[in-house]
């Protein structure tokens, strides 16, 4: 069974996540939680704080929950990332599954398929710690680019959590184990050549239930899409 780091080196939102290279976050001392104070939450982000069909907060979720505590929305967002990361097996069989298992039977079976189980697994998690949460999904600009010219070519994207900590919305990749810390969530450009295609709790709300949805979602975004729309965001990271 192969292990976390070989999930990062498939990451692509269609089945053998086949775009995306990563490498494990540099060990780092974890910041002072103390520095960071919670404002309350907007009305406008509290729906963030609920479960989809997908993504319900099941018993199997509130278990892992009950296990984490923190001084404040930060540091309960890396004791959950961790949490995953040490206790969840990238598995190269759950790649045929992906968009069809919900958070739940995540959590149950321990077995992640990539970037786009990583990410629904943390979400759920979060907002079960209290923290709002949103999947976006982005398309490769490289293979929009290469789609419009060759409609043959395999999908391939990504999957980021925004969540919502201290006083505004950050962007996490849950994948690479990274926060990024000035995110302008207007902005439809994302790190690593991404760009936006759809936001929503959970793939079940947005439709996307199978890798033809993901396929017909991609196809119908590069029909439209040109290199000008992009612009690389100048995003500061740190490891999670």
């Amino acid at each position: 069974m192969l292990k976390h780091w070989q999930a990062a080196l498939l990451c692509s939102l269609l089945l053998i996540l086949a775009s995306a290279c990563a490498r494990l976050p540099e060990a780092k001392q974890p910041p002072d939680f103390s520095r960071y104070h919670d404002a309350p939450l907007p009305e406008a982000t509290k729906p963030w704080l609920s479960e989809g069909e997908q993504s319900r907060i099941s018993p199997a979720v509130t278990a892992v929950a009950a296990t984490i505590s923190g001084l404040n929305r930060r540091q309960r967002l890396y004791q959950a990332v961790d949490y995953v990361w040490t206790h969840f097996t990238y598995d190269h069989f759950s790649n045929q599954r992906m968009f069809n298992r919900t958070a739940d039977d995540l959590f149950r079976e321990r077995l992640l398929g990539g970037c786009s189980d990583y990410a629904l697994v943390d979400a759920t998690l979060f907002r079960a710690l209290g923290i709002p949460s949103r999947l976006v999904i982005t398309t490769n600009i490289d293979w929009l680019q290469r789609y419009q010219k060759n409609p043959l070519h395999i999908p391939t994207g990504h999957v980021f959590i925004e969540v919502y900590l201290e006083d505004r919305w950050y962007l996490v990749d849950s994948t690479y184990r990274l926060l990024f810390s000035n995110y302008q969530e207007t902005l439809r450009s994302y790190p690593r050549n991404e760009y936006f295609c759809r936001r929503g709790l959970d793939y079940w709300q947005l439709g996307l239930r199978r890798v033809d949805d993901i396929k017909q979602l991609f196809a119908e975004q590069a029909r439209l899409f040109s290199i000008n729309l992009y612009t690389n965001p100048t995003y500061a990271d740190q490891p999670l």
